[in-house]
């Protein structure tokens, strides 16, 4: 009898932990397809809830019937088939809409989902009870209900609260946890508030489903939910793989080339010079850079471009051998390495298999294009010790020879780096320049060429740097546009020339260059008239000076501009006319006041025939559009005689005055009074027009 007694519990402690087991398992599986159904919308979410609802609901079910057999596995009993399938339904119901009601947005949605399906669970051991069958009979105590309610509600509630607000990723597991929690605690309540009493003399209805029977579909809903959970968990792990995998793609390499990206190349480049390093080998990085791309993409569009782009890098990468690395930057820039062992001439012969890639026309949609790539490489440890400063040193090779000649190869020498280093450093005092009061303003004079009176006087700009003294206007204002200080200093010149001019301190009309990013400026007309009503000066007293190149690059909106100008007043030539490469277009189409001659044609007069000839035919040109010609560059008297001849009204250069500040022009006006004489007659300078 003892040893009964001490079987019977231990069948009934594993059956316990069995129906633990099964419903910690399926309720995790139901977890993770209700995680899911929160993440998606639509159909979609439906679907994942009924998949976690069936899931669920079997497992709570399979336990239920686990955990009745434990309260006394020895005795002979039965169920009724049809009370199985319902209480089945019910679970799947009840987990359905509790899960449902739980994923809604209302303030207490997670806790009223779990209520709900805490009741069922509740309606699942009462159905099943009462469909139990047993030899014997089974005596409920009166609150035995009432505290059976405690834990399937409260651990439903808290069940369903963790799966619906997750703090962690680790919530999804505390939920199935508290569903086996509940299935054994309400187990155990039972066992506390009801007894089952053996009667031989009792009859088993006939048509029950037996234990046994019932243990099989429990293994076989038990085999269900692993298989679900397994497949599921396939699934997710294929789905995260592959994801993975194409992120990886996407982040490794190029969409449009489908060579390697710049992170792939940063990997390759740490492993490379690690390896350089350990063998004492060389490893060249290569900046290479196609020539005229930016003009391709303008006039044919970003799908031209992106063809060529494709056709360029898979001809590159035929060309490749070995361990040689290409991989795209960005744009029309490519990067590239190659172990270059100990022979210095590796790097430069791979430049130069990387440059006969684009010795054939590039044939797309129709047109051919002759195209050149810029390539600069630097080698390790020759060069740089340090592998990031390696691809810098490639840049600034690629991009100085670039700027020397397109279609060129060059090698890194320190001597850039030292230029760079200086070039920075400008740039970053360009910053502050006109804060310092580091700018200063030159006036030229303009003289007019029939009599050799003052005119007017152009504003240059010039640089005291506090430490380097005075720094040419070549290198300082290419280096402002690049940087875009030029707004800044552009606005300041502008201020000053015409606060000097309205003071009386010039002579005439005072001309200002504009450079093209600042006519990029949105507001360029209303800076011009603001500062003309601040300083009191004219707007007919204000000639701004404008490049064919600075209008070219937006048409339309370069004509807005000079016609905003023209209407408030002031004066717009034409500056370097005759460098352009469509001039005439340019007189046509847009509204100049007056042009000015480049002092190129004017330095060779008068001997030479050529420049004699385009200087004639600009004047007749400028009489026939009205517009006056200023030449520049004139530095004597026989330029200034064969000018005059040919019509040309007006002239600057060192024969009449040199470029001096604002202090100084009063000397230098007396000393240029000089030059006056009487105009010449008309009948003097016919000839020399007619001529032209």
């Amino acid at each position: 009898m003892v040893y009964s007694a001490a079987y019977s519990l231990a069948c009934q402690q594993i059956l316990v932990l069995l129906a633990g087991a099964v419903c910690l398992f399926g309720s995790w599986v139901g977890m993770r397809h209700f995680a899911r159904a929160r993440a998606t919308k639509g159909t979609t979410r439906h679907g994942w809830l009924l998949m976690a609802s069936i899931v669920t609901g079997a497992a709570l079910w399979a336990s239920t019937f686990v955990s009745i057999l434990a309260l006394d596995p020895l005795m002979a009993s039965g169920f009724e088939p049809l009370a199985v399938g319902t209480v089945l339904i019910t679970a799947i119901i009840f987990c359905l809409l509790g899960f449902e009601i739980g994923s809604r947005q209302f303030t207490l949605a997670p806790e009223t989902g779990g209520l709900v399906m805490g009741i069922g669970i509740l309606a699942m051991h009462v159905i099943a009870l009462q469909a139990w069958h047993i030899q014997g009979s089974l005596e409920w105590l009166p609150y035995g209900i009432a505290l059976t309610a405690v834990p399937a509600l409260g651990f439903s509630i808290l069940a369903v609260n963790r799966a619906n607000r997750p703090v962690t990723r680790w919530c999804r597991h505390g939920a199935a946890v508290s569903f086996a929690c509940m299935i054994c605690a309400v187990h155990y309540t039972l066992v506390a508030t009801t007894s089952a009493v053996p009667d031989a003399s009792v009859a088993l209805p006939p048509n029950l489903l037996s234990a046994n029977l019932l243990a099989v579909a429990v293994i076989g809903t038990v085999l269900l939910v692993i298989g679900n959970g397994f497949s599921t968990y396939v699934m997710d792990l294929r789905a995260r793989t592959e994801s993975a995998d194409r992120i990886h793609q996407l982040s490794f390499s190029d969409a449009m080339t489908g060579l390697p990206n710049r992170i792939a190349f940063n990997e390759r480049l740490a492993f490379d010079a690690a390896e350089a390093h350990e063998n004492a080998h060389k490893l060249a990085a290569f900046s290479i850079d196609i020539d005229g791309f930016k003009d391709i993409n303008d006039l044919y569009g970003h799908g031209a471009g992106d063809l060529l782009l494709i056709e360029a890098a898979d001809r590159m990468r035929k060309l490749l051998r070995g361990r040689e690395f290409l991989a795209r930057q960005s744009g029309d820039e490519f990067l590239a390495l190659t172990a270059s062992g100990n022979h210095p001439h590796d790097a430069q012969a791979f430049a130069e298999r990387i440059a006969r890639a684009f010795a054939v026309p590039f044939i797309v949609q129709g047109h051919a294009f002759d195209l050149t790539a810029s390539i600069g490489f630097s080698v390790f440890p020759t060069d740089t010790p340090e592998r990031d400063q390696l691809l810098s040193n490639a840049k600034l090779a690629m991009q100085r020879g670039k700027s020397t000649q397109h279609g060129s190869i060059c090698a890194y020498s320190r001597e850039m780096d030292d230029s760079a280093r200086k070039r920075r450093a400008l740039a970053r005092d360009l910053d502050y320049a006109t804060g310092r009061d580091e700018l200063l303003l030159y006036y030229q004079l303009q003289t007019s060429l029939s009599d050799g009176r003052i005119c007017g006087a152009e504003a240059l700009m010039r640089w005291k740097h506090g430490k380097l003294g005075m720094i040419s206007p070549g290198e300082f204002i290419p280096l402002a546009e690049e940087t875009r200080a030029i707004m800044e200093m552009g606005e300041w010149a502008l201020r000053a020339a015409c606060r000097d001019a309205a003071l009386g301190n010039i002579p005439g009309t005072v001309a200002v260059n504009l450079s093209p990013v600042q006519f990029g400026r949105e507001d360029l007309a209303e800076m011009i008239q603001g500062i003309l009503e601040e300083t009191g000066l004219s707007p007919s007293r204000l000639e701004v000076e404008v490049t064919e190149s600075t209008i070219m690059s937006d048409q339309s909106r370069g004509l807005h501009i000079l016609r905003q100008l023209k209407a408030m007043g002031v004066t717009v030539a034409m500056d370097d006319f005759g460098t352009g490469y469509s001039s005439l277009a340019t007189l046509h189409a847009f509204p100049f006041d007056k042009i000015k001659l480049d002092q190129t044609f004017v330095k060779r007069l008068p001997h030479d025939a050529a420049a004699a000839a385009i200087v004639r035919t600009v004047l007749a040109l400028g009489e026939s559009l009205n517009m006056p010609v200023l030449a520049e560059g004139i530095e004597t008297e026989a330029q200034w005689d064969f000018l005059a001849r040919a019509g040309c009204a007006k002239g600057q250069g060192y024969l009449f005055a040199k470029p001096v500040a604002v202090a100084q022009l009063p000397s230098v006006i007396e000393a240029a009074a000089r030059f006056a004489r009487d105009p010449a007659p008309a009948s003097a300078i016919a000839p020399e027009t007619v001529a032209a």
